[in-house]
């Protein structure tokens, strides 16, 4: 596998070690796409110059979930 790929699907992978579950990932994952999208504010420490573009909001959901930042019990909840 080419090193680029393995970088994009690192991310994924260290969600799915928080999450389990690739399905409730998707959903957490578009839940806070979705809220970035209307202007939810990040919740790690980032430059703002680097995520404008809602195809970047991927990777900085990823990354609130690896850190910790994202309170998924309430997610959950949210969606069921």
């Amino acid at each position: 596998m080419p090193p680029a790929m393995q970088d994009d699907l690192e991310l994924p992978r260290q969600a799915m070690d928080i999450v389990k579950s690739r399905y409730l990932l998707c959903i957490l994952l578009s839940q806070r796409i979705h809220q970035l999208e209307m202007g939810a504010q990040p919740t790690i420490d980032v430059d703002p110059e680097e995520y404008i573009s809602p195809k970047q909001f991927l990777n900085l959901s990823l990354r609130e979930i690896i850190e910790g930042n994202m309170d998924l019990e309430q997610l959950e909840d949210e969606s069921a």
